[in-house]
């Protein structure tokens, strides 16, 4: 499932990330990297908000369709 498919309150892993390479690397330098662990906040017109490392982010919906997730409860 992708980061737009997820439930708010519900905690998931990020399996991958199928962005280009700066983008990529941008998003990991705030948290966002296969593995970690993050809590979904709230959802919007715009895009989707996270919890990561204690920081909340908003990911717009282009970028969150290319995140892919899994839920905690699977790891």
């Amino acid at each position: 499932m992708t980061l737009n498919d997820v439930e708010i309150g519900e905690s998931y892993k990020i399996v991958n990330c199928d962005l280009p390479l700066k983008t990529r690397s941008k998003l990991e330098s705030l948290g966002l990297f296969p593995g970690e662990s993050i809590n979904i906040i709230q959802k919007t017109g715009a895009g989707v908000i996270v919890e990561v490392m204690r920081s909340r982010l908003a990911i717009a919906h282009d970028m969150a369709r290319e995140l892919v997730v899994e839920s905690s409860e699977q790891v």
